[in-house]
Order: C-alpha cells, then structure tokens, then sequence
C-alpha cells in the first residue's frame, strides 16, 4: 500500500491522538466496558500523563506517529525502546478502513525503522485475546506468540505491565 504515509506526531497532535483512543469508533474494540473492564477509557488529564511530551519528540525512546491514507490522517502507531526491545501498539479510528490492510503495512514500515536503527532485537505487540481482528493483523504483519524458549525478552515485556488480563504476547526478531 503505497498510499500509506507515517509521520512523527507533534505536541498539536495529542488532543486528535486522544480523541482517535477514546472517543472514536475504534475505542470499544481496544478498552472500556463492557468488554475491557480491566482497562477503562482515560480522561483527557489520565492520557496527557502516560503521553507526555517527550513522547512526540522525534528520535526518543517512545515515539508516536501519525498514520495517513491518501492524504487522510487516520490513526496511530507507536514504540516504546527498551533494551534493545521494542513495544508496539496501533490504532486505526475509523472501522470504515479496517481490513484494507492498513494496519499490517503499518507496523511493517514501523518494523523496517526499527530493523534499520540497530537498537532493536525484538519487536513486542500485546493485545487481548479478545480482539480477534488486531491479533490476526499483528501476524499477518509477522509476529508471532511468544515462547519462553525461542524469544529472549526483557522481563518488563513478558511478566510486567499488562493492559489486559488475557493479553497475548506477539513477538517479532528483528535481527
């Protein structure tokens, strides 16, 4: 999909970047009740504190980026780097454009990035099970489930941090 284009979010962009989490048509498959009790929606304050500046700042270790089609923003990606593994997470905000693909070419590019900069040994997604559709794209993409005796990974990405109570570790190797 040449139409796809990623560029670094800036500061301006937090409050679509929030709208696009939290009140979009997209949200009820990523959080909230009913089915995602374990991990409500976040205020506005909630949000600003997990996203704080730094992290629309290009070159750090966790950066957000903004994805376009055909000239239309649409939503989100994201990667946060530690030691020498990367996490990742995606969101696209308008159902209409799900299933094209968009997602998977998505997180190839943002693979590619990673691959290129030599920091990154392992690329890390960790959605519910619940979400059928993100899983099937995250291995369309190329990840697959983690096993303890293949994949090498920092503690903080294997036994830390769950979004979710049924959270499923996808693991690419990079290099």
């Amino acid at each position: 999909m040449n139409n796809i284009k990623l560029r670094v979010a800036t500061i301006e962009d937090r409050p679509t970047i929030y709208h696009w989490l939290a009140h979009s048509d997209a949200t009820a498959e990523m959080m909230g009740p009913p089915t995602y009790t374990e991990c409500p929606v976040p205020s506005f304050d909630e949000f600003c504190a997990d996203y704080e500046e730094a992290a629309f700042v290009e070159g750090g270790d966790f950066q957000i980026v903004i994805v376009s089609v055909e000239g239309r923003e649409v939503g989100v990606a994201q990667f946060w780097i530690q030691q020498h593994s990367a996490e990742l997470d995606i969101w696209i905000a308008d159902r209409e454009l799900w299933g094209r693909g968009i997602g998977s070419e998505t997180l190839r590019r943002l693979l590619l990035v990673l691959k290129d900069s030599g920091e990154v040994d392992f690329a890390v997604i960790r959605p519910s099970a619940r979400n059928v559709r993100a899983v099937a794209a995250y291995k369309k993409a190329g990840f697959e489930e983690f096993d303890r005796a293949k994949h090498v990974l920092p503690r903080i990405f294997v036994d830390e941090g769950f979004d979710y109570d049924d959270a499923v570790i996808l693991v690419q190797q990079l290099r």
